[in-house]
Order: structure tokens, then C-alpha cells, then sequence
């Protein structure tokens, strides 16, 4: 009987303490936020960077003069360490002449068709297009890693809707000396803009490869987003060595329906025109700034984003947003005395777009130096309200996650989903230099409806960032920080 009592003395306190250990988090966490929404620094940080240093795509100078003011900025905050990892990372640069003429005696007459009844072109595109002699130049502009035109290249066009369209007609010999639109559209039935994206980005990467194998000439790829309007949105695309190296292209949404609307005019002609180019590998770096942890300071929880960006817009949201979260997680911390049991590390990673050198870099070093990573974030989502995480663990690991649902519900925290956590931080457990294979990886998601219409694109700039959602994102990132450092070993 006295054992039993002792049992039931020994769990009571165990609940009590917990119960306590959760109303202390609970308030600390309150902390966090009211320190983000009342003196966040993060949208200031991110209009400098915006506005002061532009588009930041690597091996640019913009973006190498970048890497100098985040060092220097993150310096201002008295951080215990911050530094510049070198890492080597491509070159590629957009050129002077991006144009895409097209020449049809049906386009005038669709135009007004369009416009008459609102349909195909969403815009009045008779007064956008840019009426050149007999052609129009439509907006458009090169795919990263495109090879130029040298000089121009002209052809028909053939549309494909998917993939098994371009095997069908290519196996027929009808795509052979064409320039090839791919027109497959998001899926307005997937609630996440995301899976609408992974559903159809194989157009943009592997575009040009899979046409040049039947002979086209050129692609033209649709943008990457459910709007329709008259934004280009670039992006990386991979060429498959053993194959024909064509240039590649990408259409604004609006611009790919008007296409598609006249590509049954036999008189129709299209021309591109690039001087887009690869050159040497150039020196750049992974920007870093950590506080130290009192309890296992040899033990890592890394979180960032990536700080270079495609070279349309000013990489606000994509991921502007992501190393400001990061930032600006790290100085709440900070800012409310928080002493960390694990070293906290902010991390900016170089080059995610075209290569993700920075991330390996990153993952080589921390092996070398003997680093052990117990837990990663990734922001890479853009700056809108924060939803919730992305969880790469095992069952156990997101288990754990979710009993703290009722502690970041209040905050609109609520999506906890097991999946990838992002380019930036895989290499640290699914690399060959991991230590830690098992260890727990998350990517912060955002609302992700209005990513898309922003995404690398010129749109893409400071002015599309709302104040209170960065810092929101922000806060949401540190008190997953919190609540790691408190309960991992």
C-alpha cells in the first residue's frame, strides 16, 4: 500500500511539474511574440537589403555586396559569433536582349477577341503588347542556365498541355525544328499552391532537354504560377549532357494563353532572341551568426534561409523573408535574455537557386569541424502568415511535435505535416557528410495562396511583404526554436 501511494506521489508531482514546465513556455512564448509584433526588426532589415542591394543572384556582384552588409548588419547585434563561409558557386548571368517576337495575321484579331469577352488573355493585351512592324514582342525571359540564341532563333510553334503530349506528337516527328510551348497549368484543385507547383514544374527544369530529343528548336515554358497576368517568373532549368542544349524560355501566364489561342495559324512565326551566358565559378559565402549554448555548446540547432535570389524582382519573399525570419528569431531570443542550452546558429546559405553549393559547403564543414546538428529549420516559403511546419522525422519525433499544438494554436500554429524540410538544411542529414542521420529536420510553412504570384518574378519585391506577417513568421520560428532547445539533448 505504501508503495502504491509513493507511485501515485511520484506521478502527481511529475504532472504538476509538467503542468508547470508547460505554463512557463506558455508565457515565454507569449514573450516572443509580443517582443516580434511590438519592436520587430525584421521588415526594417528586410528593406535595406530590398532596397538597397536589389536581386542578389550568385556570383553577381549585387549579391556579393549583399554578403558584406548581412555580415556587417548582424555584427550590430552583438551576436557571440558571426561569419563568412566561403564556398564556390555558378555563374550565370541574363544578358542585355531578351526578346520574344511573334508574328500571326490571327493575333490582332484574337486580341480583340480577348478583350471583348474577357477571356483567353485576362488583360487588355492589344494595349500591353508592344506592337512592333508586323510582330509583337511579348513579355518573356530566359530560364536560368539557358544557353543564348546567338543571334535570334525563329520557327513554328507546337504546343503540348503535358508530358505525354510532347511524347505523342515528338514520336510522330511533328515537333522537329519547332519551338515547343509547354502550356500545362497549375491545378486549381490543390488547396496547397505548392503540390499545384510540384505538379507541373518539370515543364520549367527538364523542358528543354525533353524537347531537343525530337528535334525542337527552342522551348517556351509557362510560368509557374496560378495568375494570369503579364509576369514572367524564371527559374532554374537543367540541360541532360548527351543532348542538344536549346535555349529556354519562360512566357508570362497571360502570354502562353494568347499563344496557345493562335498557335493554329500556319502563318504564324515565332523569333527569340538571348545573350544570356555562363561564366567561371566565382568566390562567394554562407553568412553565419550564433549564440553559444550553456549545456551542450558543441550541440547545433541551425535555422535559415537562402540569401541569394533570382535576379527579377528584389528576392523579397523568396528568401528575403527567409533569412529575416532567421534573423530576426535569434535577436528575440537574444533581446528577451534567453540563455540557450544548444548553440543556436542563424544561418544565410548561398546559392539555392541554381546549385545549392552554400548548403553543401555548410554540411561539408560542420562535418569537418566535428558539429552536431541535433535539429534544422528551413524558411524558403515566402513571408506570409505563418501556418505551421513541414516535419522530417520519424513518427516519434512528430508525435513530440504536435503535443505542443496547444501552445501555438493561439498563435494560428496548427499544421503539422510529415515532409521535406528544404534544400538549405537535407544535406546535414541526408548528405554524405551527415553525422546525424536521425536528425530532426522542419521547414516553416506559411499560407501559401499569394506565393506563386510572386515567385520569381519581377513582383517579387519589398513592397509585396506585409509588416505583420514577417514578424509573425519570425516569432513563430523562434518559439519552435525555444521549445527544441528545451527538450532535445
Amino acid at each position: 500500500m505504501k508503495k502504491n501511494i509513493a507511485i501515485f506521489f511520484i506521478t502527481a508531482v511529475s504532472a504538476v511539474s509538467g503542468v508547470r514546465a508547460q505554463r512557463s513556455d506558455s508565457l515565454f512564448i507569449r514573450r516572443i511574440y509580443d517582443e516580434a509584433l511590438l519592436n520587430g526588426h525584421a521588415y526594417k532589415r528586410l528593406e535595406e537589403l530590398c532596397k538597397g542591394y536589389g536581386s542578389r543572384l550568385s556570383g553577381s556582384d549585387h549579391a556579393e555586396r549583399a554578403v558584406t552588409w548581412a555580415g556587417n548588419m548582424l555584427r550590430s547585434y552583438g551576436f557571440d559569433t558571426v561569419m563568412l563561409q566561403p564556398c564556390m558557386v555558378p555563374r550565370w548571368q541574363r544578358g542585355k536582349t531578351e526578346l520574344l517576337s511573334v508574328s500571326s495575321p490571327l493575333l490582332n484579331k484574337r486580341l480583340k477577341q480577348f478583350n471583348d469577352t474577357a477571356g483567353w488573355a485576362c488583360e487588355a493585351l492589344e494595349e500591353r503588347y508592344k506592337k512592333q512592324a508586323a510582330s509583337y514582342l511579348l513579355p518573356a525571359c530566359a530560364l536560368g542556365g539557358s544557353v543564348g540564341t546567338n543571334g535570334s532563333v525563329s520557327g513554328s510553334l507546337c504546343v503540348v498541355q503535358n508530358q505525354a503530349e510532347l511524347e505523342t506528337l515528338g514520336k510522330a516527328g511533328r515537333l522537329k525544328g519547332c519551338i515547343v510551348l509547354f502550356n500545362e497549368p497549375f491545378d486549381e484543385k490543390k488547396i496547397s499552391t505548392f503540390s499545384a507547383y510540384g505538379g507541373c514544374v518539370y515543364q520549367r527544369v527538364n523542358g528543354a532537354s525533353l524537347a531537343a530529343r525530337y528535334g525542337a528548336r527552342a522551348v517556351l515554358v509557362r510560368s509557374m504560377s496560378n495568375s494570369c497576368d503579364l509576369h514572367p517568373h524564371t527559374g532554374v532549368m537543367h540541360y541532360v549532357d548527351s543532348l542538344p542544349q536549346i535555349p529556354a524560355m519562360a512566357v508570362a501566364t497571360s502570354v502562353a494563353n494568347t499563344l496557345a489561342a493562335v498557335a493554329d495559324d500556319p502563318k504564324l512565326v515565332i523569333t527569340i532572341s538571348m545573350d544570356c551566358q555562363t561564366l567561371p565559378d566565382r568566390l562567394s559565402h554562407n553568412v553565419i551568426a550564433e549564440e553559444r549554448g550553456a549545456t551542450f555548446p558543441n550541440r547545433y540547432i541551425a535555422f535559415g534561409g537562402h540569401f541569394d535570389s533570382w535576379d527579377q524582382g528584389e528576392g523579397a519573399h523568396d528568401d528575403g523573408a527567409g533569412c529575416m525570419h532567421a534573423f530576426e528569431a535569434l535577436r528575440l531570443l537574444k533581446a528577451l535574455g534567453y540563455t540557450p542550452r544548444h548553440t543556436l546558429r542563424c544561418v544565410f546559405w548561398m546559392n539555392e537557386e541554381n546549385g545549392a553549393r552554400g548548403a553543401h559547403t555548410y554540411a561539408e564543414q560542420a562535418a569537418k569541424n566535428g558539429e552536431f546538428h541535433v535539429a534544422a529549420i528551413e524558411s524558403d516559403r515566402g513571408g506570409f502568415t505563418p501556418r505551421g511546419f513541414s516535419i522530417d522525422a520519424e513518427d516519434a519525433g512528430i508525435a513530440q511535435i504536435k503535443t505542443w499544438t496547444s501552445l501555438l494554436a493561439p498563435y494560428g500554429i496548427h499544421q503539422f505535416e510529415k515532409g521535406g524540410a528544404g534544400v538549405d538544411v537535407a544535406p546535414l542529414k541526408h548528405g554524405p557528410n551527415s553525422m546525424n542521420k536521425s536528425m530532426l529536420q522542419m521547414g516553416l510553412i506559411p499560407d501559401s495562396q499569394r506565393y506563386f504570384d510572386y515567385h520569381h518574378a519581377e513582383t517579387d519585391v519589398f513592397e509585396s511583404v506585409n509588416r505583420r506577417e514577417l514578424h509573425l513568421g519570425a516569432a513563430t520560428l523562434a518559439a519552435m526554436i525555444y521549445l527544441l532547445d528545451q527538450t532535445l539533448e
